[in-house]
């Protein structure tokens, strides 16, 4: 009886070991899962700062971004004037919700602002062409 109980206990320690092999492989592949998961945002995110800064490179270099470049340093009194048009567009809308002014006195100062900005616009379009 020695070799059935030999056989009997080799068989269990097969088993087990079997058990064990199986229960680290599925814990080996969510972790590969998990990894794969995680780099695979580490690496979307990398790829989305990488397009930001090419994007923000790009546009400062063809001067399409809103921060000040060389060129707009000389025509900055056009856009204070652009600025004060604006200003006064938000004082009179202001003024109209608060009911300051009518919507007829509104209108009609919205109107001659807009004009005045349009007159301006095609001044400074008239000196540019000079």
């Amino acid at each position: 009886m020695d070799g059935k109980k030999a056989l009997y206990y080799a068989a269990i320690a097969i088993a087990v070991l079997i058990g064990i092999s199986v229960v680290v492989s599925v814990v080996s592949a969510l972790l590969s899962l998990a990894w794969a998961i995680v780099s695979g945002i580490v690496s979307l995110a990398v790829l989305a700062g990488l397009v930001y800064v090419a994007y923000k490179t790009g546009s400062w270099l063809l001067g399409d971004d809103d921060s000040p470049s060389l060129d707009s340093i000389g025509s900055s009194s056009t856009s204070s004037t652009a600025d004060t048009a604006e200003s006064r567009q938000d004082r009179l809308r202001r003024q109209y919700v608060e009911g300051q002014i009518s919507e007829a006195e509104f209108e009609r100062r919205i109107a001659d602002e807009l004009e005045t900005a349009d007159v301006d616009d095609i001044d400074r379009e008239l000196e540019r062409e000079r």
